[in-house]
């Protein structure tokens, strides 16, 4: 590291003018002759002690104008020292990030590792001096400060902070102590601080510290580097993650249903791992609806990493929105856990009475089973226009072609057109309304559809319903060497999509049985763009793709919904999965989202009511009222306040009714690994760092005072005590009185040296002008 800095290094050019006092001397010294002088040598014993003192001060002044010279210059290139050595960094600004994810409740000997943390910021702050300046940031979920934005408090307002440090709380949530660290470093300093000092206090754990994003550490390492004021990072771990923690976590809760009918009996899973490093042994699993508990399930006994899922069977009868969660009962000790807040996970479910759907009938005067609605009306639980005794929430109605030009679309959450043949442009131009408006639109094609009127209206250039257009029928009746069966077979291109979630699981479904004999093959995507396939045959082109289309969703796919020879389809198992799983799908715009992620808005939309305000409580027990906007369907409540993971109810009225909601946390939050070596390497290097991240010594570039103001008062009292001394020796070798002038024979004007000192006749030499010659 550099010591000194120079602002103006070509001044440093002059530094040997320096020298210029002893070079005048010598030149004097030789100018002048020497004229030896031996009457007074019986005085030059007494005046030997007054000539040593001369001749001291005589090389105080020569070393006082060096010196003056030297400063000068030195002032005149500007250095700067590193340090706070003139009095210009005396108010440090320290910066405190408090991590207060969710990680920081597990046990700690008699606390928590929470309160820990808050105890060792109590120290930090402790250990400021008086001017210092104080500001609390709060990591978990996201960077908040705690103290005000754009002020400090001085380090001994010991009340102010204590109060400041008992405003925090530990989240469900992770910590992003990345952005923390980004806006504690950016922050605009307060107060006229010179210096700044971070301090992050965390419990060290890996999955707060993002070390994927390599990226953002590298742009870190530039901000911290290029700060306005000097920045030193100190992390402080008040807690190193040891092996022998213990920690059993429901890492997630789904339903097979999130809007079910009255009485329709779905599943609940849930997903229990532990994240401890031994095995832990088995223990109950407690549901619950709104708290109060229905059943119990076994938990057997886990090996270190393992998962189990835990499934429970329901139906509820009462229409209404539920919370339905899924809790480890550890009453007596049994499953051993130093983290209790991951021990419960949540999903909400509403049960409806019914949800209209619209079916597109081409052929209504033919047979029941001839008809192109008969299968997915019996898919749905429903025939001839009336539910059986075991019936899905959806509630068919059919129309013809031309009533769809007509029909009032709103009143339904989705159309179906099973078996597409002819659709007039007015019709396409209403789906597409109703898709833009949150509805979703399913269209299977028939073998009497128009490829020429499809692409130029329906798919219109990528502009209409479906996102690629249809090239032609291709007919797929090869057989294979080991298999007797014609046709392809169907694959589930995406596994984890919520339309083909359960049509992909093999153990349960005969979606790989199904055979394609026909299908429309669908056009490949223009270049550079790419499209969304559900379902492909098992050549890999695709035979039901999707399109997002504004507020709605649309699928369209190759083959039609009804009992032809175009495939089997309307025959298999997975065939009412299909039409219930993906009339759940593009439903979802226009339903209420209740099961949300971190961030996600709360939109709830009422009709016909008389609430004009509600009140939305929030995780952390704060209440926000909301103002209902004016909509065609009523009142809608809206809140983008999400950011907490946990339960959030909307109430309305003076009577208690509420909609739930849930937030759904992170899962990794449960892994209490810290740091590996490898990721502590990896962060040492993307921030800049030579020894670690966790060893305090990031830091950017030291302070540096500048040191020419100094230098030039120091030249001034050079100066100053050159002009003294100066005066000193003048008076000691000229005297006080004044200098007799005599003027010649000639009349011309002279100075003649009358009045020699005793000290001057004592050296022994004057020169031929009559002054006395100083020797050194």
């Amino acid at each position: 590291m550099t010591l000194v800095v120079f602002l103006s290094t070509i001044f440093l050019l002059a530094l040997p003018l320096a020298l210029a006092p002893v070079l005048l001397h010598l030149f004097d010294r030789r100018r002048q002759v020497t004229i030896e002088w031996g009457a007074m040598e019986f005085l030059l014993e007494a005046s030997t002690r007054r000539t040593s003192a001369r001749k001291l001060k005589q090389w105080l002044l020569l070393l006082l104008r060096i010196l003056a010279v030297s400063a000068l210059v030195l002032a005149l290139a500007r250095p700067k020292l590193p340090g706070q050595w003139f009095g210009t960094g005396e108010t440090n600004e320290a910066i405190l990030i408090i991590d207060n994810s969710m990680s920081t409740q597990r046990s700690f000997e008699d606390s928590t590792v929470f309160a820990q943390i808050i105890e060792r910021a109590r120290e930090e702050i402790r250990s400021l001096s008086g001017n210092d300046r104080v500001r609390i940031l709060m990591a978990s979920p996201y960077p908040v400060w705690i103290t005000p934005p754009n002020n400090s408090v001085r380090s001994d307002s010991t009340d102010l902070i204590d109060r400041y440090l008992g405003e925090i709380k530990p989240t469900s949530s992770s910590s992003d102590l990345l952005a923390s660290l980004f806006t504690a470093v950016q922050a605009d300093a307060v107060d006229q601080a010179t210096s700044r000092t971070v301090v992050l206090l965390t419990d060290g754990q890996a999955c707060d510290w993002k070390t994927t994003d390599q990226s953002g550490w590298l742009r870190f390492q530039e901000v911290l580097r290029t700060a306005k004021r000097p920045t030193r990072l100190d992390v402080i771990e008040t807690e190193q993650l040891a092996q022998g923690i213990r920690n059993v976590a429901v890492n997630s809760m789904r339903s097979s249903r999130l809007v079910v009918g009255s009485n329709q009996t779905f599943t609940l899973t849930a997903e229990v791992q532990n994240h401890s490093a031994a095995e832990v042994s088995g223990g109950q699993f407690v549901w619950m609806i709104e708290d109060e508990e229905q059943a119990t399930s076994e938990i057997p006994d886990l090996s270190p990493g393992s998962t189990h899922e835990v499934i429970w069977r329901n139906s509820i009868s009462r229409p209404g929105a539920y919370s339905l969660s899924g809790r480890i009962q550890n009453e007596n000790g049994k499953i051993p856990d130093d983290l209790q807040p991951d021990n419960q996970a949540t999903v909400v479910v509403e049960v409806r009475e019914e949800l209209p759907v619209l079916i597109v009938e081409s052929a209504p005067n033919t047979g029941a089973m001839q008809q192109d609605s008969f299968f997915v009306q019996a898919a749905l639980g429903w025939i001839n226009g009336e539910p059986m005794e075991r019936h899905s929430v959806f509630r068919p109605s059919t129309v013809t072609p031309e009533e769809l030009e007509s029909i009032e679309l709103s009143e339904f959450r989705a159309v179906i057109l099973p078996n597409l043949t002819v659709i007039s442009e007015a019709a396409v131009a209403r789906l597409r309304t109703f898709a833009l408006s949150g509805g979703g639109v399913w269209i299977a094609l028939g073998p009497r559809a128009d490829i020429e009127a499809f692409n130029e209206h329906v798919f219109a250039n990528g502009d209409g319903l479906s996102p690629l257009a249809i090239e032609g029928v291709v007919i797929d009746s090869q057989r294979s060497e080991n298999d007797s069966a014609r046709g392809q077979t169907i694959s589930v291109a995406l596994r984890e999509h919520p339309a083909t979630a359960e049509l992909a699981d093999p153990n349960r479904m005969d979606t790989a049985e199904i055979r394609i004999r026909r299908r429309f093959r669908f056009m490949n995507p223009p270049q550079g763009e790419a499209s969304a396939s559900l379902l492909n045959v098992s050549n890999g082109e695709p035979l039901a793709v999707e399109k997002y289309l504004g507020q709605g969703r649309v699928i369209v796919m190759g083959i039609p919904l009804t009992m032809r020879d175009w495939s089997d389809l309307a025959r298999s198992q997975a065939f009412v999965v299909m039409v219930q799983d993906w009339l759940n799908y593009l439903t979802q715009p226009r339903a209420t989202r209740h099961n949300l992620n971190p961030g996600d808005p709360i939109v709830v939309h009422l009709a016909e009511t008389g609430h004009s305000e509600a009140f939305l409580s929030t995780p952390n027990g704060e209440d926000t009222q909301l103002t209902a906007d004016a909509s065609p369907e009523g009142a809608v409540f809206r809140s983008t306040r999400t950011i907490l993971p946990g339960e959030y109810r909307l109430k309305l009225g003076l009577n208690g009714e509420s909609i739930p909601f849930h937030v759904q946390r992170n899962p990794a939050e449960s892994n209490l690994s810290e740091l590996s070596s490898v990721e502590r390497e990896l962060l040492a290097k993307t921030a800049g760092l030579t020894s670690g991240l966790l060893s305090s010594d990031l830091s950017s570039e030291v302070h540096q005072d500048p040191v020419w103001p100094a230098l030039l008062i120091g030249l001034i009292a050079l100066m100053s005590i050159e002009l003294m001394l100066s005066g000193m020796i003048s008076r000691e070798r000229f005297g006080t009185d004044s200098i007799s002038e005599v003027v010649d024979a000639f009349g011309d004007r002279s100075t003649e040296r009358t009045d020699v000192s005793l000290a001057e006749l004592t050296s022994g030499k004057v020169t031929k002008n009559g002054s006395v010659q100083q020797t050194l």
